[in-house]
C-alpha cells in the first residue's frame, strides 16, 4: 500500500552512507553509489534536492562531495521523504462522483487523511541514527551467515 519512489530510496540510502560514514572527508556521490551499488545519476538528481532543502552540503574540491548538516539522531525519515517528493498536497476525492454521492467523497478523504497524518506521525519518529545502528545489525548478521 506504501510505496516509496525509487529517488526517495536514493536519498534515504544517501543520508544512510552520510551517517555511518564516520570520517573528516566528505563523501562523493561515485563513492555511495559503488558502495550501496546504485546509479550514479539518480542518486545526484536525489543528493541535489537534500541538498536544496538544507538536510546535507556539498563540498567543492579534489576531496569534495557530502556530509550531513545536522546530526544523524535530529534527522528524520520523513524530513528526507518530504525534502524529494515535496509536502503532501491536499486531495479531493469527490471528482468525478454525481452530487447525489456527496457523502461518499467525504467518507473517503476523512480516510486517506487520517492514514496519511498516522503515516507521517510515523515518518517522524524514524531518524537517521536508529536507522544506521539498524543497518550495522543487519550486516552484521549477514556476515554471520553462511551457506552450505
Amino acid at each position: 500500500m506504501f510505496n516509496l519512489s525509487v529517488k526517495v530510496e536514493y536519498g534515504i540510502l544517501g543520508v544512510l552512507a552520510l551517517c555511518r560514514d564516520e570520517g573528516p572527508i566528505p563523501l562523493s556521490v561515485r563513492a555511495i553509489a559503488e558502495r550501496e551499488d546504485l546509479s550514479i545519476r539518480f542518486l545526484e538528481q536525489a543528493m541535489g534536492l537534500l541538498k536544496e532543502k538544507g538536510l546535507i552540503e556539498s563540498v567543492r574540491g579534489p576531496h569534495g562531495g557530502y556530509r550531513l548538516t545536522r546530526e544523524p539522531k535530529e534527522i528524520k525519515l520523513s524530513d528526507v521523504i518530504f525534502a524529494i517528493e515535496g509536502t503532501r498536497k491536499p486531495r479531493d476525492y469527490g471528482k468525478g462522483f454525481p452530487a447525489s454521492f456527496s457523502l461518499k467523497p467525504k467518507i473517503i478523504n476523512e480516510i486517506i487523511e487520517g492514514v496519511e497524518t498516522v503515516l507521517e506521525n510515523h515518518l517522524g519518529k524514524i531518524n537517521f541514527d536508529d536507522l544506521a545502528r539498524r543497518a550495522k545489525t543487519l550486516e552484521g548478521a549477514e556476515a554471520l551467515m553462511f551457506h552450505i
